[in-house]
């Protein structure tokens, strides 16, 4: 599986490996020039692009001096040249070879292009409609990453369907924007096929930003806890999701969904842990139909990451980190949550979970998993030190058995992975 060391370890193992006599020289150097023609960071194609920005802000910059003098007709001229001169540059540069460069004059096209549709609403004092001008923008970007493969193009067109949704979103008081569809399933069909990392980012968030809108308009009403239930369930789906990808080998995209996941799913449990600490806020929220939708697909999502896994002793720690930490808000309903059990549960299940994710970081060789279950699990005891369950005797006799258990189970995995790694003539 290939985490953000895996380079790093891949070189430091090639270089054991010729030593021990395992791999020739050639070998190691043949291994290491395959991985290195994966990616990787590619300054001639950064600075190709922040070029080309400069330009185009300093031709925005020269335009805007003189905007008041140039008649309407020859400010409409200088866009439409503007657009089609760098869209026919990228087609050249394409042509030649040159995808950098095409990439960055098509998104300064893609650009001059937004600026474009704001200067003609200002110059006809069009209708202040800027939703509608994001989906514009949206859909000629779409049009040229889809025509020219820039990566550049998507990246403004996924920025772009986010403000169109925004928008909408806020002028129908949180309705459920379905439109957001129509173009976020070409843009997400694009970003499969692109091995840019920005962009598979971008489309993971996109959808989690329309995920977020879901519930309403949650932003300028009384913040309702069942919120928390539901972003912890989606983040569970992301998890399973980004774990699916990267066991089974699945789109790249889908690995993006990963460390987003991972970074709601340690938010949220530690909030719920912080909560159920405190008096006034040790309250349920209200379920409504989104609670259960979400629990159903995440709980569909995380099954069938434990039964199609290849690497079992990878997903189903990760399975059972995910289940044990759906079950906290279900303390929260169930009226527990009022006394000392409940508030040792839910410790207890966050505790548990940031284990999980630890082990099935280390029997995978994912890092993001086990950075994500220490971070977990050291912001856990942070908060059960900042805020004590029960008394303070209570609280010492909690970690005492909690670091008892551990200790049990450090010791028989010792003894299992020492089991394991025997011959296995000796074994017998």
């Amino acid at each position: 599986m290939l985490t953000g060391s895996y380079r790093k370890r891949l070189d430091a193992d090639l270089t054991r490996w010729v030593g021990e006599g395992l791999l020739n020289a050639d070998s190691a150097s043949a291994i290491r020039r395959s991985v290195a023609a994966e990616g990787g960071f590619r300054l001639p194609a950064l600075l190709g692009l922040f070029g080309g920005l400069l330009i185009a802000a300093s031709v925005a910059a020269f335009v805007a001096a003189n905007w008041e003098a140039i008649p309407r007709l020859a400010k409409l001229a200088m866009i439409l040249i503007g657009v089609i001169s760098a869209l026919g540059i990228a087609a050249r540069l394409d042509s030649r070879g040159s995808s950098a460069g095409a990439d960055a004059a098509a998104t300064c096209g893609v650009l001059v292009f937004a600026a474009g549709i704001a200067l003609i609403g200002q110059m006809y004092h069009l209708p202040a409609d800027w939703p509608a001008g994001a989906l514009l923008v949206a859909l000629g970007a779409l049009g040229v990453a889809f025509l020219l493969g820039s990566n550049g193009a998507l990246v403004v067109a996924l920025v772009a369907l986010c403000a169109w949704s925004v928008g909408r979103w806020q002028e129908s008081q949180g309705a459920i924007h379905l439109a957001f569809f129509l173009l976020y399933l070409p843009a997400s069909w694009i970003a499969l096929s692109r091995s840019n990392r920005l962009v598979h980012h971008l489309a993971v968030l996109a959808l989690g930003l329309w995920l977020a809108l879901l519930p309403g308009d949650w932003m300028n009403s009384r913040f309702d806890y069942g919120l928390l239930a539901y972003a912890l369930a989606v983040s569970a789906a992301f998890v399973a999701l980004g774990g699916w990808a990267l066991d089974r080998g699945g789109p790249a995209l889908l690995t993006c969904c990963l460390p987003w996941g991972l970074l709601g799913l340690v938010l949220v449990l530690d909030v719920e842990l912080i909560r159920i600490l405190d008096v006034r806020e040790s309250r349920a929220g209200s379920a409504i139909w989104l609670n259960y939708v979400a629990y159903a697909v995440a709980i569909l999502v995380i099954a069938g990451l434990a039964a199609l896994a290849r690497e079992k002793r990878f997903a189903w720690p990760l399975a059972i980190a995910l289940l044990l930490g759906l079950l906290v808000p279900p303390v929260f309903w169930s009226g527990a949550v009022v006394g000392l059990a409940g508030k040792v549960i839910v410790a207890s299940l966050v505790l548990a979970a940031a284990i999980c994710l630890v082990v099935a970081g280390v029997t995978g060789g994912v890092r993001r998993l086990t950075l994500a279950g220490s971070a977990m699990f050291g912001l856990a005891i942070l908060i059960l030190l900042w805020q004590t369950i029960g008394t303070l005797l209570d609280q010492s006799l909690f970690f005492l058995v909690a670091g008892v258990v551990l200790l049990g189970l450090a010791t028989g995995a010792r003894r299992l992975f020492a089991r394991l790694s025997r011959p296995a003539g000796e074994v017998a």
